[in-house]
């Protein structure tokens, strides 16, 4: 299955441009076909890499470490079918690598104990979690969220200085130690960081995690089962986002181009290296992995949103900065133009400030006066028709054309209770925008 034997590098950073040369040109592969060149080389589709994973046999590649017979890694299927990743001995070992540096850009590392709340195996985010931080010099206190009670049955609760989890498992797990054990600040005494992955991370929840758990810092990890960690949090700018381009060949699909493909189902829309879009510049990610001997990841379209930073790239002058707005397919279109999930969320921070609790926007189904409802959960405020102004007006303010549309008739407002209680199974997400 391996493309062209490149010459494997188990160093902290590659080589994009020599392991480019090492792969091309791609000959007869089941996957990517035949392609001279990585320009040429068509997008990577989800639903493609699924199909192709769980029907391709790799046993006689992947890895035969003590962790499973033959290693797969499997993702929670967003695409209606689960991607079966496989990893080879060297492959495992680069990742431990790559996530030991991404944890020590947020601080980890000798004398840190971690509590993980990634999901157990197939999963890889609980395997990563504790590889990754032992590679720092840390230590793993459990393996995953099944097992946690454990660190604190044992008396090893004065040990974690690090949680690490997506937001709503971090959020609930927490609930359910105070419940069962007390204040965490007493179960937890020296805990100082919070590292959330697998979702967006609004400032609301943010802040309700940091009081939960009595966290100094609350930093946002950007990753995937297919290319492992992306992008860390900025340290001294929340919300901002170094890629990890120690490893990871990154393109953009500028907005722009993402319209075509809306309006034309036949356009492919077309990509640039990302170190060649512009400040404020919105559009989607193409990841490529090529240190991957078993299955490199070759343009990689795994359908997230991106604004470009440059003003405070201060990491890597070729590589900005990134904010993370959301999923591609959870778009909102008012009036063609587009709005993403963590557009919505600053606008509605902006209107509700400490008030917001949580929020879901629906697609109506109706043709008549209101494309989307938005429902608020607030706590303590009585909203009214009037309070929603503000909202329109900040909604305006994240995109300048909608200020020439009339948002009253876009977007009903409706006040909440309480949202429905979210289940913790594996990595659990957020699902607050909701298209037909």
């Amino acid at each position: 299955m391996t493309i062209k034997a490149p010459e494997q590098q188990q160093s902290e950073v590659v080589n994009h441009q020599q392991l480019m040369t090492d792969l091309y040109p791609i000959s007869n592969h089941p996957l990517y076909g035949n392609v001279l060149k990585f320009a040429q080389t068509p997008y990577l589709m989800p639903a493609t890499l699924a199909d192709f994973t769980n029907d391709t046999d790799f046993s006689a590649e992947a890895t035969s470490l003590e962790i499973c017979p033959a290693c797969f890694f499997n993702t929670s299927g967003t695409t209606n079918r689960s991607k079966k990743i496989p990893f080879s001995d060297a492959d495992l070992e680069r990742q431990k690598i790559h996530e030991a540096i991404a944890l020590r850009k947020l601080g980890m590392g000798e004398g840190d104990g971690v509590m993980s709340l990634g999901a157990p195996l197939p999963s890889i985010s609980g395997w990563a979690i504790v590889n990754g931080s032992e590679a720092t010099g840390a230590r793993a206190l459990n393996s995953s969220q099944i097992d946690y009670e454990e660190i604190i049955e044992k008396g090893l609760g004065e040990q974690v200085t690090f949680v690490i989890g997506t937001p709503l498992v971090v959020k609930e797990i927490g609930k359910a130690i105070e419940m069962e054990f007390g204040p965490l600040r007493e179960v937890l005494p020296n805990l100082k960081t919070g590292i959330i992955f697998g979702d967006v991370l609004p400032d609301a929840l943010r802040a309700e995690l940091k009081e939960l758990w009595g966290f100094d810092n609350v930093y946002s990890l950007y990753g995937t089962v297919e290319a492992d960690v992306v992008a860390t949090e900025c340290v001294d700018k929340p919300g901002e986002m170094n890629l990890m381009s120690e490893r990871l060949y990154f393109e953009f699909i500028p907005e722009s181009e993402l319209a075509k493909e809306r309006q034309d189902a036949s356009y492919v829309g077309q990509a640039k290296p990302v170190s060649q879009a512009y400040n404020g510049e919105f559009g989607e990610i193409i990841i490529s992995d090529l240190s991957r001997d078993t299955l490199p990841l070759i343009r990689y379209r795994i359908g997230d949103i991106i604004q470009i930073h440059r003003a405070t790239a201060a990491y890597n002058i070729e590589t900005p900065t990134v904010s993370v707005l959301g999923r591609s397919k959870n778009t909102v279109l008012v009036c063609g133009i587009a709005l993403y999930e963590m557009q919505l969320n600053r606008a509605i921070q902006q209107w509700l400030g400490d008030e917001v609790v949580d929020w879901k926007l629906t697609q109506n189904a109706s043709q008549y006066k209101y494309s989307y409802t938005l429902q608020v959960q607030t706590k303590n405020i009585e909203l009214n028709k009037r309070d929603a102004l503000s909202l329109y007006i900040n909604l305006s303010k994240q995109r300048d054309e909608l200020q020439q549309v009339d948002l009253t008739q876009q977007i009903e407002v409706e006040q909440v209770k309480a949202f429905e209680q979210v289940e913790v199974k594996g990595d659990t997400k957020a699902q607050r925008i909701v298209l037909l």
